[in-house]
């Protein structure tokens, strides 16, 4: 009871702090975040310790909708126009962002490469969180669609994420085997990268194709969309509880609204509004718990040395960006917005950042602090940004 009536004014609290910041000119997902960080445990602590506990699984039900949500805004056309940058921003940018920051802590913190790495790919990932829903309402309002920019920095998105947790697991795992005295294969982890990517696509395909004729044969809508989601929060409960590291889930599931957007098309649009209603509700609650997981306090000691690295680090990011923009018919205002939209940091941040501590890393306090200054620094960044340029640098069909 106590959790159901938490959870009533978490909600309330998040849908008028998100009016307030909209009052502002601001996006909402800032007041959101913000007044999760004042109620949560490292400030008021206001929130019970039971609904504390069960944030991981609201925030991955927010993921799981928006995610979708994003995947069914995609059409096999926009595929065609995307795809070489859309798989180019999945690695060019993480990449010389994480090893950039790998270099800079051996400098500055005295990191061992590896240490640093470890930090430099908690932080690399771009937050699905921020950048996804600013990419699916430009998608509902035709902004950037003569170029399909929203679908390719949504698909670019998901699996820059592959890229920078299996990074991090992989500098992980040759910390914590070279304290153990064994030895891990550093190719045989950049090979899973790939293999995890075309693995989640494949499974994404193969899912539509199991479910297209129940999804058919089924005439209530409601029924419909219980299908569809419930398909869904299976596969992020396969990769999330069951551990199967070869397997991201959220590209899964951004694949899995695609086929179903192209291939089962008298479906779609039903499936399309049900979600768009959920996510009304499900964005109250992903951004005040993203909100909840941010610890200000931790980077007071470490803020200018961190501002530092990721200044650079950023900087850095950008360029890739950039690079993954190379033959690409958008000009430099687009381009620039794509920068923008590419610095968020947030989701994996805040459930990465403690990892290293918990694991007996060295400096794993200190990486945690960046960590959480990453997020407070890049995500009202990325959003505001996001909000100001995207009618101003985009173009926007006429309905």
């Amino acid at each position: 009871m106590i959790v159901v009536i938490s959870l009533i004014l978490i909600g309330v609290l998040s849908n008028y702090s998100g009016k307030l910041a909209e009052k502002a000119k601001l996006p909402s997902l800032i007041g959101m975040i913000i007044i999760g960080m004042l109620i949560g445990p490292s400030i008021l602590n206001l929130v019970p310790k039971s609904t504390i506990d069960i944030a991981p699984l609201i925030k991955d039900i927010g993921l799981v909708t928006i995610l979708f949500i994003g995947g069914l805004g995609i059409s096999v056309s926009q595929i065609k126009q995307i795809g070489r940058p859309a798989v180019l921003l999945s690695t060019v940018p993480a990449i010389l962002e994480g090893f950039t920051i790998a270099f800079l802590s051996t400098i500055l913190l005295d990191f061992t490469f590896v240490q640093g790495a470890i930090l430099g790919f908690i932080i690399a990932a771009v937050s699905p969180a921020v950048l996804i829903p600013s990419m699916v309402s430009l998608i509902d309002r035709k902004v950037g669609q003569d170029k399909a920019i929203p679908q390719m920095l949504l698909v670019g998105a998901s699996a820059d994420d592959t890229v920078a947790i299996t990074l991090f697991t992989t500098f992980l795992g040759i910390y914590m085997q070279s304290q153990s005295g064994k030895s891990t294969s550093f190719i045989f982890e950049l090979i899973l990268i790939p293999l995890t990517i075309l693995l989640s696509i494949g499974a994404g395909f193969i899912i539509s194709k199991i479910t297209k004729p129940f999804i058919e044969k089924i005439k209530n809508k409601y029924m419909k969309v219980f299908l569809v989601f419930l398909v869904c929060l299976i596969m992020r409960f396969i990769e999330k509880d069951l551990h199967v590291e070869v397997f991201n889930s959220l590209l899964t599931i951004m694949i899995y609204g695609f086929f179903i957007r192209n291939y089962i098309t008298d479906s779609y649009k039903i499936i399309l509004d049900s979600m768009n209603a959920m996510w009304k509700v499900g964005k109250l609650y992903l951004f005040v718990f993203v909100g909840m997981a941010i610890n200000p306090n931790l980077v007071g000691e470490y803020f200018l040395i961190g501002l530092v690295i990721l200044t650079c680090s950023l900087f850095i990011r950008s360029i890739g960006v950039l690079i993954a923009l190379i033959g690409t018919n958008l000009n430099k205002k687009e381009k620039l917005f794509c920068i923008i939209a590419y610095l968020p940091k947030a989701t994996v941040q805040s459930a990465k950042a403690a990892i290293p501590l918990q694991m007996g890393v060295t400096g794993g306090e200190i990486m945690q602090a960046i960590a959480i200054l990453s997020v407070l620094i890049t995500a009202p960044i990325g959003a505001i940004g996001i909000k100001l340029t995207s009618d101003k640098f985009l173009h926007k069909d006429v309905i």
